[in-house]
């Protein structure tokens, strides 16, 4: 967890608003650089840079950029206030900012957002979101948004941001401990997002807690102007903290390891059966995902398996109910056959859309979803059955063979955008004789992208070969769930006594 000292700019000098109010404004001295100098040399690799005169008036201050400009030299640099259009991005990143940090933009015009992600790259833009109680507050905090947070997080992620910096307003520069709850709340329902914190952090203590939620970085201002002499307690203890799932790449084979229940729904209620036919009534969606989250599943996984064959619109209805009743992420898939099925999903609380037959008939859909709504949003389902030595491509719930090499077109859907694939196998799927691991381990060495491996689940020790073999990077399964066999914790024990990292 990166700890990242701000400095809050009015009128050229340094100052700290107590919850916003610029009535209640202490001035800390007019020599920014020299702070960030003194941050630099205490450890500090990245200031948080705010121009808290154009918050107020929605003019970027001419002064600022020159501002950015000379503490780039010393240190990397965070910066934001009263970015109202792209030029006043490029402005900014011209000037040396690694990354802008927006806020209002973002919920009164956010297909301006969009183009930034697009134009200066999703690192480049952090999205800023100022919590007052329930609601999002915009322009220096003054003005309510309409927005409250998830909905204004969700927005985020339909934007293409991957960094969001949420601050409590009503803790920030009153010193009275960070809102980790609502941190913690946060982490869980948008994994795939990098959240740093901001407000109330006053001691080395607060830092355990915020890491306990499983921050990516916070964000401390009051306290290190009021005793500079902390910022080197704080700079001795973040490298303790672990980074929340970095990349594959970064830490070798660390990451748990997902269980994901996967709740196949036709008509309203959830079924299962034996490579996608012969289907048996399980129960309600809603019910079912209630009992998973009780149990400690990380995920679930729906799809509306006749959606696509039988021409019926996505389950948008679903997404909002199971939204409502759980806070762990999930999917939805099924039906979906344009950006705007995958929006509507996103904006009634799913977390990620799943695409198959459409992706399949249009991989350019992957691209877009990628780039309008994330690529941690988007992920491509695979359903494949071996043939000739291979496997191929099935679509529309697996009653047409597309003659698609299934390798090709999971390398093919990671190039186009897809931040993860679910791999079904055709003919394990329902049968509970154990994962295809020659396909899922064929598939991994393609790709860097997640792995989901479907299709086969019965004993526990299948779940551990997938992983194991197939190197999946996490397991789903329905029909031992849904009918008793086994639970989600006993899956998650059998990795762990495997010595797999799981979260329990």
């Amino acid at each position: 967890m990166q700890v990242i000292p701000a400095i809050d700019v009015l009128n050229g000098k340094v100052v700290r608003l107590a919850q916003g109010d610029y009535a209640r404004v202490t001035e800390y001295g007019d020599d920014p650089l020299s702070l960030a100098r003194a941050y630099r040399r205490a450890g500090a690799k990245r200031v948080h840079l705010v121009d808290l005169t154009a918050a107020r008036t929605g003019n970027l201050g001419g002064c600022f950029p020159e501002l950015v400009r000379a503490l780039t030299r010393e240190v990397e640099v965070q910066a934001g206030g009263g970015i109202r259009d792209l030029k006043e991005v490029q402005l900014l990143l011209d000037a040396g900012a690694s990354a802008v940090v927006i806020g209002t933009l973002l919920l009164r015009q956010p297909d301006v957002v969009r183009s930034a992600v697009t134009l200066f790259g999703k690192e480049s833009i952090i999205g800023a979101l100022d919590v007052d109680g329930a609601e999002v507050r915009i322009a220096g905090w003054r003005q309510g948004s309409a927005f409250d947070l998830r909905s204004a997080v969700r927005l985020a992620r339909e934007c293409g941001l991957r960094r969001i910096l949420v601050t409590d307003i009503r803790r920030d520069g009153m010193g009275s401990g960070p809102n980790s709850g609502l941190y913690a709340a946060l982490k869980k329902q948008f994994p795939g997002l990098d959240i740093t914190a901001s407000g109330g952090v006053r001691s080395v203590s607060d830092l355990h807690v915020l890491s306990e939620a499983r921050l990516d970085a916070v964000v401390v201002g009051k306290a290190l102007l009021e005793d500079p002499s902390l910022l080197a307690s704080f700079m001795g203890v973040q490298e303790v903290f672990s980074p929340v799932d970095p990349p594959r790449a970064e830490r070798g084979d660390d990451l748990a390891i997902r269980i994901i229940p996967c709740l196949d729904v036709t008509g309203g209620r959830v079924v299962k059966g034996t490579s996608f036919g012969n289907l048996r009534d399980a129960g309600d969606p809603v019910e079912l995902a209630k009992r998973y989250c009780a149990e400690g599943a990380d995920e679930l996984v729906f799809l509306d398996i006749t959606a696509t064959s039988d021409g019926r619109d996505t389950v948008v209805e679903l997404a909002s109910r199971v939204a409502d009743a759980v806070n762990i992420p999930f999917t939805i898939g099924g039906g979906v056959r344009s950006v705007a099925d995958a929006r509507s999903l996103l904006e009634a609380g799913a977390d990620k859309v799943a695409v198959n037959s459409a992706a399949v008939r249009d991989p350019s859909l992957l691209e877009i979803m990628a780039n309008e709504l994330g690529s941690a949003n988007t992920v491509c389902a695979i359903d494949a059955r071996r043939k000739d030595g291979g496997w191929t491509v099935l679509v529309c719930g697996g009653r047409d063979d597309t003659g698609i090499d299934a390798m090709a077109w999971a390398e093919d859907a990671e190039r186009r955008g897809a931040g993860e694939l679910l791999v079904t196998s055709f003919d394990r799927d329902g049968t509970g004789t154990g994962f295809d691991t020659d396909l899922l381990a064929r598939i991994r060495e393609k790709v860097s992208v997640p792995v989901i491996a479907s299709g086969g689940g019965g004993s526990l020790g299948t779940f551990v070969d997938a992983v194991r073999l197939g190197r999946a990077d996490a397991v789903l399964a329905a029909s031992v769930f849904h009918f008793g066999t086994f639970s989600v914790r006993d899956v998650k024990t059998a990795l762990r006594d495997a010595s797999f990292p799981v979260r329990l």
